[in-house]
Parts: structure tokens; sequence; C-alpha cells
């Protein structure tokens, strides 16, 4: 028996020479097709019932539905006019002022409670450097 290092170094020539010395068992291509054939009967038995052999036709159908569902939607919901807008421009400025208000009164609300957080955090520090004495 030859090593695969000398196996490697054949021309091809040689390797076909040496295959005709190779000597097929009888019955082996059919004992191939009874096991191809017992593979597929496997794979197809492993396979769920409930599972169509035909996924175009199942992708064409969701396709469909789905083309349904968005033509019903945008035929059904149609755009409305705008019920916020403001005929006069001066109670639109009205109100953008008075939402201007709401956010400040908010944000001023929100600096305090920040401020009296890092007062409330340095006063551990504090008592902390008396303990030690620094």
């Amino acid at each position: 028996m030859k090593r695969i290092e000398d196996i490697e170094k054949l021309t091809p020539e040689e390797l076909e020479e040496a295959s005709r010395d190779i000597r097929v068992p009888e019955g082996l291509a059919d004992r191939l097709k009874e096991r191809m054939l017992a593979e597929e009967q496997t794979a197809a038995a492993r396979q769920p019932a409930a599972v169509s052999r035909r996924p175009a036709a199942q992708f064409s159908v969701a396709a469909l539905a789905i083309a349904a569902a968005i033509a019903a939607i945008l035929l059904v919901r149609r755009p409305s006019d705008p019920v916020d807008s403001f005929d006069d421009p001066m109670l639109a400025y009205a109100q953008v002022e008075e939402t201007f208000q709401y956010i400040s009164q908010k944000v001023s609300k929100g600096v305090k409670v920040v401020r009296n957080a890092e007062a409330t955090a340095s006063r551990p520090e504090s008592i902390i450097e008396k303990i030690n004495g620094k």
C-alpha cells in the first residue's frame, strides 16, 4: 500500500494506470442505489406532513394576501385635514408661546431637582472629611 505523499506526487497518467489495477466489488452500484433510495425515503418521512411540497405556491398565496391587506388599508384610511391648524397667525404664535412656557417650567423644575441632588451628594463627603480630620 502506498503512502499519501507518494500518491500525491503521481502524474495523472500514473494515477490512471494505477486505477486499472483496482477491482470494483460486484454489486456495488446496486447497493449504492438502494442506499440512496433508502436515504431519500427516510428524509421524506422526517418532513412534517402539514408542510406542502410547493413553496412557490405558498409564497404566491402569501404575497397575494399581503397585497390585498395593504390595498384594503390604503382604501379605508383616507388622509384627513389637520385638526390642529390655525387660521390666525397670532393665535398660532400664542399657542407656541404657551407651549414654550410649559417646557421652560418643566426644565426649571428638573434643574432644581438636580441642584438639590448635588447638594445632598456633597454632604456625605464633608462628613467623611470631618471624621478623617482633613
